[in-house]
């Protein structure tokens, strides 16, 4: 008998494995023989043993395993390698000696290889997109840089400008001065 702290619905398995509820409610109606669960109406009620059961159906659908061969891995009558191809199946029959049918084990492995798969698919992901944000960044970066140059070569130029015109305005000062101290002397000459 479930408790109520037992009983979970078609939404809370889509939120306990952060998968679609459409997609969950897919694999209660394709695998649904497979899945314990107790009608009230039309609503399903499982366990939390189900969550297990329809994690493991998720990774191996994800994996590009058919509803056939999932169903022998869900009644634990056959192993995951069996449904690999003939190459696969020479290396694991060489390898450690498979688990026995129908184990917790296999399940947990299957959940933890599809749980790092999608971690370093995440990762990747956002390994993208920081490369993607950094060139933005980069670009955007290498603009305001030729922005800058350019401003500093007007900035150059109008210097130079107005160097020239400081330059011409001394001369002109020094002129002046000239003239005004030459007038001064040639009227202090015609003032004796």
């Amino acid at each position: 008998m479930m408790t109520d702290e037992d009983k979970l619905r078609i939404s809370d398995i889509a939120s306990l494995l952060s998968l679609p509820e459409d997609l969950v409610r897919r694999y209660a109606d394709e695998y649904d023989e497979h899945l314990q669960h107790q009608s009230i109406g039309k609503v399903r009620i499982y366990n939390k043993g189900a969550v297990k059961r329809f994690r493991v159906i998720a990774d191996l659908t994800a994996q590009g395993m058919s509803h056939d061969a999932i169903i022998p891995v869900l009644k634990g009558g056959k192993k995951i390698t069996e449904f690999a191809p003939d190459e696969e199946r020479r290396d694991t029959q060489s390898g450690p000696p498979p688990t026995p049918p129908g184990s917790d084990l296999l399940d947990e492995i299957v959940i933890a290889v599809a749980r790092t798969s999608e971690s370093t698919s995440q990762i990747e992901h956002r390994v993208s997109a920081i490369r993607d944000g950094m060139a933005s960044d980069t670009d955007r970066i290498l603009h305001e840089i030729r922005l800058l140059r350019e401003e500093v070569g007007q900035s150059k130029t109008e210097l130079r400008t107005l160097w020239s015109q400081v330059r011409e305005l001394e001369e002109d000062i020094r002129e002046r001065e000239l003239r005004k101290s030459w007038i001064e002397r040639v009227a202090e000459k015609l003032s004796r």
